[in-house]
């Protein structure tokens, strides 16, 4: 098509300069083609160029709607993979078999750790868990002696929810190398047995109506959003000391049935412990709030 081009250009300038010089004798004819040749040559690489310009741009439009669409099915194969893995492991917290269950737990872990947009997510099925209905123990295994006889509750079920309590302390951390930011938990009317969330840092936290049976461990622990302990039941004792609420806590209506410390605990907003009652000491040394309110509250020596 260049050369097309090239040769009409040349001819056209042929016949121009030719009609031109009138009665042009040979010099004259020589110079012109000459002339009509290097300006034609002259044209055909500007054709040329453009055109390659043209090419060019047009396989990068081409490369790019590729790399587009290539992009587009990548992310859908990726969110499609994620969906598969994730309906599989809550399926596997279905089973009726424990190790099973274990599996699943394991399997949304691995999930959440390596695609971070999922672990809220997988924070709430772990809590969602949590909440069903459970006969647990009466009280705490820490400290028991391993002689402890025939048990009324099922044990199996037990060790998968003490291991989904141990990897929500194990992803809310804070300077741990799995630690997750951000995670809010929801444990109302949950079932927790010697639950230890110390050296934690999490967002939105409501225990409210919980269980927690045996020694409860929360030490050094960053709530960054008000927390909710309405009406918990605590069986033995609860430790928060060094604790931070940044906008306050409420432990109204509940229940302390031994040593409750909130030593060197710092809240901000309200920390509320309307008609809370307290069965064994209650030390609150060292702490500073904002509004420490313990109205109704009931101690040993009320009674």
């Amino acid at each position: 098509m260049t050369a097309v081009a090239v040769a009409a250009v040349t001819a056209g300038l042929l016949w121009l300069f030719l009609a031109w010089s009138g009665e042009p004798t040979a010099p004259v004819r020589i110079d012109a083609v000459k002339t009509a040749f290097g300006v034609g040559a002259g044209a055909g690489g500007v054709f040329a160029l453009w055109l390659a310009t043209r090419r060019q741009r047009t396989l990068e439009l081409q490369l790019a709607e590729s790399t587009r669409v290539a992009g587009v099915t990548e992310r859908d194969l990726e969110e499609r993979r994620v969906t598969e893995l994730y309906t599989k492991a809550v399926e596997q917290l279905g089973s009726d078999k424990a190790p099973v269950r274990l599996g699943g737990l394991y399997a949304l872990e691995r999930l959440g750790q390596d695609n971070p947009k999922q672990r809220q997510t997988i924070v709430n099925v772990l809590c969602a868990y949590l909440r069903m209905p459970f006969d647990g123990p009466k009280e705490g295994l820490k400290g028991t002696s391993a002689e402890r006889g025939p048990v009324d509750y099922d044990e199996s079920e037990l060790q998968v929810r003490l291991a989904a309590q141990e990897l929500l302390k194990t992803h809310l951390t804070h300077g741990e190398p799995g630690y997750w930011a951000g995670m809010a938990v929801d444990l109302q009317r949950a079932t927790l047995v010697d639950f230890r969330l110390s050296g934690c840092t999490l967002a939105a936290a409501d225990f409210s109506r919980a269980r927690f049976v045996g020694a409860v461990h929360i030490r050094g622990t960053t709530f960054t959003r008000r927390a909710g302990f309405y009406g918990a039941e605590f069986t033995s004792a609860g430790n928060f000391d060094r604790s931070v609420f940044e906008e306050g806590a409420f432990f109204s209506l509940a229940r302390f049935g031994a040593t409750a410390r909130f030593t060197r605990v710092r809240s901000g907003g309200r920390f509320e412990f309307t008609r809370a009652r307290f069965e064994g000491e209650a030390d609150f040394e060292g702490g500073e709030h904002e509004e420490l309110d313990l109205t109704g509250a009931q101690f040993p020596q009320d009674d």
